[in-house]
């Protein structure tokens, strides 16, 4: 797992839901310190983007990333990317 921060696949993560797998492999790999950073880097920066709603996709480095061809048509409130929500009650993060 190291190794995918080390490197960056040419195809990375994009949704929450993906996050919320490295998230919780992160903190149960006794890396807790580090997953705290992904979620800041991650969740952080949508709220530093105006998110005031979880959204359906993110991608930090590219502000205007949507598979749907227009990132005016994800969606701004989506129930999957609550992880922030579950890891801070389930771990204490």
């Amino acid at each position: 797992m190291e190794r995918l921060f080390e490197k960056q696949p040419e195809i990375k993560l994009t949704t929450p839901y993906a996050y919320h797998h490295l998230i919780d492999a992160l903190i149960l790999s006794g890396k807790k310190d580090f997953a705290v950073e992904q979620m800041k880097a991650y969740w952080g920066e949508m709220v530093k983007d105006g998110a005031d709603t979880f959204w359906e996709l993110y991608d930090p480095k590219n502000k205007y990333f949507s598979p749907y061809g227009s990132y005016l048509i994800n969606s701004y409130c989506h129930a999957w990317s609550c992880t922030p929500t579950y890891f801070i009650r389930e771990y204490l993060i």
